[in-house]
């Protein structure tokens, strides 16, 4: 009897695996989804996966029932995820912050796990609920998700909106063109929705009615096409009546002085010289390192002025501001409107600064974060929103990481402007993803307003943007080139720019709602499950499956004797 109990020892084992072996595979889940979530982002641009992206993290969700563990592993996950999205930055900070390596990425780490706490804490919230009110509450992954994305955008320090999950569908133009509605939000809803739906399948697989949510999802899909569909005959029908300019003149910070000051000026106006003369109605210069003061060196004033006066709606460009108030020295990151007879028109200071890149926030705290900022600035915010006249027509400008804040261009909209021009410097990133990146989240602003866009980039890339977000002509990535490109001035307030985030708002006072329901009372005995296998992983779980492997070496002992 002992040789037949043998054989079927070994399989009894593997059949029944371990609890910290099946706790560490699904750990994997979240680190899966990291991955797959930041493959659908330059430099990959998979956007495709991202429909699928997430299936492993809400599964894991479903799956584990300890809140702990859910931080945990999905923190995890989520900061695989932004060192995918994000790995240009530790080389920014060592090149241009004179930063150690070793320092760069201790930074960069500690940024990457602040990012992923915020989704981390939108699985923990849906598993709460669930804990508290059963298993159809999974289904409050995706308002959580979005509302967490809302808190990352406006949180720390003016929040960083880089790449929400909405921005991986930004070459998806029939898809996103819902976005004068919803804005980004939407998609990004649109997207966890359908993970979240493909993983309820799964689970409840024998229960027809587990099909209604993906229905649901797909039906969102199939209306925003429609939509889309209906949209893009509408805008890409418009005949633009301007011509703009885009000079991208790929000045460095590392080049000498003498070498960024003849191309600041002369390299400009060499530029300049060789566009067909009565075709360009705006000129743009961009963000970019500035050698010279347009406020203090007259030279260089009257030789812009001059250039202004070539174009019936005169030019824009980029230049340093200094103010004296109060007794001290204030900086201000501007945009300088000239108009066609060559005189100042108005002025924008840059609003939304860069931390950490134009200024230090909380110098007290961060007082070693100094060094950061030596070769770029300490900057002062500026207080208003000015919207200039361009010979009758109504404009602004945005400045450089301001493209990535979709409430910021919708305030200008607001105010009545009927042309968006971005001036930017990505050169600080070389040829990385972050300059596609960043071109990406600027194509958004041209849909939600239905403004034309006008990208004047340093380094690249430079572009025009209709109103539907296709991209009417672009430059190259690091290269002196300009960019010439049709626009026209648009009236008329889309429903995004009357009601703004309604999409994003309405995520949070769901989820809100939802967790206040689970507080108030909890069900009796232990949360309902998904499927029969479902159930709460705590300790009282892991106790009982060490008495079943007790219980199975007893068996084992009995079959030998």
């Amino acid at each position: 009897m002992s040789f037949h109990r043998k054989a079927p020892l070994a399989g009894t084992d593997r059949q029944a695996p371990r609890p910290e072996a099946r706790r560490h595979a699904l750990l994997l889940l979240p680190v899966l989804a990291g991955i797959l979530a930041a493959a659908a982002f330059p430099d990959l641009g998979r956007g495709d996966l991202a429909w699928v992206a997430l299936t492993p993290l809400v599964y894991f969700v479903a799956r584990v029932g300890s809140l702990v563990r859910i931080f945990s592993g999905v923190w995890l996950g989520g900061i695989v995820q932004y060192l995918g999205i994000l790995y240009w930055i530790p080389g920014t900070l060592v090149r241009y912050g004179s930063l150690p390596l070793a320092a760069s990425w201790g930074l960069f780490l500690l940024m990457a796990a602040l990012l992923a706490s915020f989704q981390a804490a939108a699985c923990v919230a849906t598993r709460s609920c669930m804990n508290r009110r059963g298993a159809p509450c999974l289904l409050l992954f995706a308002p959580a998700w979005v509302a967490a994305e809302y808190l990352r955008s406006s949180f720390p320090f003016g929040g960083f909106p880089w790449m929400l999950l909405g921005y991986s569908q930004t070459d998806s133009l029939r898809l996103i063109q819902v976005a004068d509605i919803t804005g980004v939000w939407g998609i990004s809803l649109l997207i966890t929705w359908v993970n979240t739906a493909l993983v309820w399948v799964l689970l409840n697989r024998r229960r027809l009615a587990s099909l209604a949510p993906l229905a649901g999802g797909l039906a969102g899909i199939a209306a925003s096409a429609a939509y889309g569909s209906a949209s893009l005959r509408h805008w890409d029908a418009i005949q633009p009546d301007r011509r703009a300019a885009m000079l991208q003149g790929n000045l460095s910070v590392d080049e000498p002085d003498s070498s960024l000051r003849w191309k600041y000026l002369e390299g400009y106006l060499e530029m300049a010289d060789q566009l067909a003369p009565g075709e360009i109605d705006l000129l743009l210069l961009p963000e970019s390192p500035s050698p010279i003061l347009y406020q203090h060196d007259r030279g260089y004033r009257e030789a812009l002025s001059r250039l202004a006066r070539r174009f019936p709606l005169g030019m824009v460009l980029n230049n340093v501001f200094f103010s004296e108030a109060g007794g001290s020295s204030e900086y201000f990151n501007s945009a300088f409107f000239l108009d066609k007879a060559g005189q100042l028109a108005g002025r924008y200071d840059k609003v939304h600064l860069v931390p950490f890149g134009e200024y230090v926030p909380l110098q007290t705290v961060f007082f070693f974060s100094r060094a950061i900022t030596r070769d770029v600035g300490n900057f002062h915010p500026g207080s208003d929103y000015p919207v200039v006249t361009l010979d009758g027509h109504p404009a602004n400008a945005i400045i450089c990481f301001e493209a990535v804040f979709p409430d910021l261009s919708r305030e200008f909209v607001l105010r009545g402007s009927q042309l968006i021009i971005n001036l930017t410097n990505d050169g600080w990133y070389g040829d990385t993803a972050a300059p596609y990146q960043h071109l990406a989240m600027a194509r958004w602003r041209a849909i939600e307003s239905r403004r034309f866009l006008l990208r004047a980039a340093n380094s690249g890339i430079s572009a025009v943007v209709a109103p539907s977000g296709r991209i009417q002509v672009r430059t190259g990535l690091l290269r002196r080139e300009t960019a010439v490109g049709s626009f026209a001035f648009l009236p008329g307030m889309t429903f995004y720019a009357r009601h703004g985030g309604f999409c994003r708002n309405a995520c949070v006072i769901i989820l809100c709602l939802a967790l206040l329901w689970s507080l108030a009372t909890r069900q009796p005995g232990k949360p309902a499950g998904v499927a029969s296998w479902i159930r709460e992983d705590g300790m009282l779980e892991e106790l009982r499956e060490k008495v079943r492997a007790i219980e199975q070496k007893v068996e084992q002992v009995r079959g030998y004797l």
